[in-house]
């Protein structure tokens, strides 16, 4: 029998379209052995989320998908086995959750001011967590007619670089977030690297901060990427004499956000080095 583990999915306690127990029936369905909720900024459905994995029987690691930014290009750090009732980590959690909640309004600006007709009330209405995050805002104009999938939304309106993308303020930095996760008992992988292009920072966290692996099979990691990853974490292991946690995921939010690859049940990432990471935060 082949065991499968998907360490990075989103449920609507952040911006995913499923709650979390019904992430984890999807996790069931799809034959999953070993999972992390990994949602943005918040822990609030590690519980239900471990609940229902024990009713599965499914192995359960508690994550976090941490916003940063480095030199004004986001980047996301995963947190896995942290305590989350850490209150260092809760508080700067909460920090930061206002944040997003002050540039979803400017967003929403932004929006008006390019003829979009949406108010940040229709996009709480899509808000079913404590994260205020893009696809809330996408779901919200699609609802007022101006697409049709997450997507398209992204690309037309709110992706980066477009008319109405507003960037975050007061972001921690990689190196902020690796420590905060530390503090917090847990594990730091830096999240989906492909989208950075900054493999010599990877190196320099690992070397440095203390960053303890990579996302090297992510959804949107084709096979020549991973090569790429599994060289950096490779030349990483030679430096530091030891071995680097190599991670994976398909990022699921929703089958609607029409994203290829983000599928519960379909994974790149090789059970043993989940297992890797099952043994650290269980040890």
């Amino acid at each position: 029998m082949v065991l499968k583990a998907d360490l990075h999915m989103h449920s609507t306690t952040s911006d995913g379209g499923y709650s979390p127990s019904e992430v984890v029936r999807l996790c069931s369905k799809g034959e999953l052995d070993l999972i992390s909720l990994t949602d943005h900024d918040t822990t609030k459905g590690i519980a239900e989320a471990k609940k229902s994995a024990e009713y599965y029987n499914i192995r359960f690691i508690p994550g976090i998908e941490l916003s940063t930014r480095l030199n004004g290009q986001s980047v996301d750090i995963l947190g896995y086995g942290i305590n989350v009732t850490d209150s260092h980590l809760q508080e700067t959690l909460a920090f930061h959750r206002s944040k997003r909640e002050q540039r979803m309004a400017k967003m929403v600006e932004k929006c008006r001011k390019h003829d979009l007709d949406v108010t940040f009330d229709d996009v709480e209405a899509q808000v079913t967590g404590e994260t205020y995050s893009r696809p809330h805002l996408a779901k919200a104009l699609i609802k007022q007619g101006y697409g049709e999938t997450v997507q398209e939304i992204f690309e037309r309106y709110i992706g980066y670089g477009k008319p109405c993308y507003v960037m975050k303020e007061k972001e921690m930095s990689p190196q902020e977030a690796i420590k905060l996760i530390h503090e917090a008992g847990g594990v730091a992988i830096v999240a989906h690297p492909i989208y950075y292009d900054i493999d010599e920072a990877i190196f320099t966290w690992c070397m440095e901060d203390g960053l303890d692996g990579i996302e090297v099979y992510h959804r949107d990691h084709p096979p020549q990427v991973i090569e790429r990853f599994n060289r950096l974490a490779e030349r990483v292991e030679k430096a530091l004499g030891k071995s680097l946690l190599k991670t994976g995921g398909s990022d699921f939010h929703h089958e609607d956000f029409g994203r290829e690859g983000e599928q519960l049940g379909v994974t790149k990432l090789p059970f043993h080095e989940a297992e890797k990471l099952w043994d650290l935060c269980n040890r």
